[in-house]
């Protein structure tokens, strides 16, 4: 139980580290969340058209996690019968319930936020398909047009930072799918070519996950 405690308590810890604004483009999380794209026409009403599909395709993905199910089970069956025998009354068992299902929600609050991620990455793609293209570092696209999917993609070489180095390129606005390759490593740093979007190549170079042009 001290280890269940444990858990929740360093994911309430993360949980306040959520930088997002609280209305408008970027804000929110999972199917709830606001894309920041650059939409390829001005044309509003298609946009909310193609937002509301690819959203809906967004929420129909499922939450999964069941891991801590019985440990949660034995201690609700445990609250609820000791206060029963206890004599608690109704008001106050109803706040214990409900104490108890914002725990269950606390003890999943990692699988929540892999879910939400899932969530809020195929609405982009969903977007990114439509010819939108994604301008939210935080959120990543997978999605790659036909005719960027080259066979050398497959065979290009990649390292530990790799995702770092396109995360980077992706805020410096290099390249909305930057796809970066390593061409040098050595004791605790790699370097990576990535292709920008304007025709000229970035380096960068990444020492233990920091990753910074050059």
């Amino acid at each position: 139980m001290n280890r269940l405690l444990s858990f929740v308590c360093i994911a309430t810890l993360l949980a306040g580290c959520a930088t997002r604004p609280n209305h408008g483009p970027g804000s929110g999380s999972g199917a709830d969340y606001v894309p920041v794209v650059q939409a390829p026409t001005n044309d509003p009403a298609a946009y909310d058209a193609d937002l509301a599909r690819c959203r809906a395709s967004a929420a129909s993905i499922p939450f999964r996690a069941s891991q801590h199910d019985d440990a949660l089970f034995v201690l609700d069956t445990g609250v609820v019968g000791a206060g029963w025998m206890a004599g608690i009354p109704t008001i106050s068992g109803v706040a214990v319930v409900g104490g108890l299902y914002a725990f269950q929600r606390a003890v999943y609050t990692p699988e929540r936020r892999a879910w939400h991620a899932k969530q809020e990455s195929a609405m982009v793609n969903c977007l990114a398909q439509r010819g939108y293209v994604n301008q939210d570092p935080s959120v990543r696209v997978t999605w790659v047009p036909p005719g960027q999917r080259r066979a050398e993609t497959a065979l290009r070489v990649t390292g530990v930072d790799t995702y770092n180095a396109e995360q980077f390129a992706k805020a410096r606005r290099c390249s909305a799918l930057p796809m970066a390759t390593l061409i040098e490593k050595g004791p605790g740093y790699e370097r990576h070519s990535i292709p920008c979007s304007n025709g000229q190549a970035l380096a960068v170079r990444c020492e233990f996950g920091n990753c910074r042009a050059g």
